[in-house]
């Protein structure tokens, strides 16, 4: 969930969503109440008709009737706990043991097995990611794609954008000399979304993510610039000539090794968050190559990694069902450790983790899907000897209390 002091336009706009919505608990409608009243005393900022119609004017008659106390809206409360089946769903995506199995199967959820005390307590919830984008036109307009109706959205001399289903497209056209200009989409967190590309590449971004692209591919290269996570299907381009037209995709990170990827007509995935270690470039289908300025290029095949750091390492086995997980609508989680597992939720789920007695070092295995709400997702750690309590958007994990059943 967010909860800003200082917000920025972008992340105004999917707060202010969020409180139409009404999905703010009652900490983020305070922060929507006083940001807005701040706004109106200090004319921090103007917003701009387009921004207005983001939303409509009756969204801000409605927050200004909230700092008035002329009306209440409801909050949505969570349940406190799950049934005792949904838990036992969740063990088994989990690989849980069948030991494990037959004793949940003959307790009811009071009696869970001494050795396993894990608990998690959802005085508050958050729902889980959905389709949703903030696109940026060359012109700077922005467009929050989470409610933009079905249809053609802009039209900028040139290519006609549909945004149709969840999925953004390009129109095709033979003949774009001299036409230059870049779009971005960025996913915040808590939303993910689809591009096809003006060439018909297909990209899938995920949370927290986003794409810096042209309109047309001119010339004799295609480039990108990606950060966070996305996959993608590289479409074949010919020159007049006959020739294939490269495609490139330039990773950018706040920090690390900076990363290129050349591409040779593929399939494939790059995770290059700033909070993970290294970025890592997967390979699913035909082939590339990663190049960075502090190592010799390396040619990587289906079913293998790059993980980029001083140096470029190659992982020739690479368990594709787990890099895949987040575009098949899934968690997959194999001997991953608890920090990496939380940093996944703290995208999907837009949430803050804290570890007040450091991150416990247990390794978590298994699976779930990404529909779930973030209570249900913890139940990942049920079965190990961690605690974690949701308190307005922050959850804190802790080794579980001794004796705590």
């Amino acid at each position: 969930m967010l909860v800003f002091t200082i917000m920025t336009k972008d992340q105004a706009i999917i707060l202010l969503q969020r409180y139409r919505e009404g999905l703010c608990s009652e900490e983020e409608k305070r922060t929507v109440e006083r940001w807005y009243a701040s706004l109106e005393e200090k004319g921090a900022w103007e917003w701009t008709a387009e921004e207005k119609d983001l939303f409509g004017e009756e969204l801000f008659e409605r927050i200004s009737a909230e700092i008035s106390g002329e009306r209440e809206d409801a909050v949505i409360q969570m349940p406190k706990r799950m049934p005792w089946w949904k838990v036992a769903a969740a063990v088994l995506l989990l690989g849980a043991t069948a030991f494990t199995w037959a004793v949940l199967r003959g307790n009811d959820e009071k009696k869970q097995p001494a050795e396993h005390v894990a608990i998690v307590e959802d005085t508050n919830d958050a729902l889980p990611g959905k389709t949703g984008a903030i696109l940026t036109l060359s012109n700077g307009q922005k467009i929050l794609l989470d409610t933009t109706a079905d249809g053609t959205i802009a039209v900028q001399g040139g290519p006609s954008i549909l945004n149709k289903d969840g999925i953004l497209s390009y129109e095709k056209t033979e003949d774009a000399s001299g036409i230059v200009a870049y779009n971005s989409i960025v996913t915040p967190r808590g939303r993910q979304y689809k591009l096809i590309l003006a060439d018909g590449t297909k990209v899938w971004l995920n949370a927290a993510s986003s794409l810096h692209y042209p309109v047309y591919f001119t010339g004799g290269a295609r480039k990108v610039e990606v950060s966070g996570e996305a996959y993608f299907e590289v479409a074949e381009q010919k020159d007049r000539q006959g020739k294939k037209i490269p495609f490139a995709v330039k990773v950018n990170r706040e920090s690390g090794t900076p990363a290129e990827v050349q591409v040779l007509g593929t399939h494939f995935n790059i995770n290059a968050y700033n909070d993970e270690p290294d970025t890592k470039v997967t390979l699913l289908e035909g082939a590339v190559r990663v190049n960075t300025a502090s190592a010799e290029p390396v040619l990587i095949l289906p079913g293998q990694q790059a993980k980029v750091g001083n140096k470029i390492e190659v992982n020739k086995e690479v368990d594709l069902d787990l890099v895949m997980a987040w575009k098949n609508g899934a968690f997959n989680f194999k001997n991953a450790d608890v920090s990496a597992v939380m940093r996944q939720a703290e995208r999907w789920y837009d949430i803050r983790v804290e570890y007040p007695q450091g991150i416990p070092r247990d390794t978590l295995n298994g699976g779930i899907s990404r529909d779930v709400k973030l209570s249900e997702f913890l139940d990942i750690i049920r079965y190990s000897d961690i605690r974690a309590t949701i308190q307005n958007g922050v959850v804190e994990i802790r080794p579980a209390m001794a004796g705590k059943q």
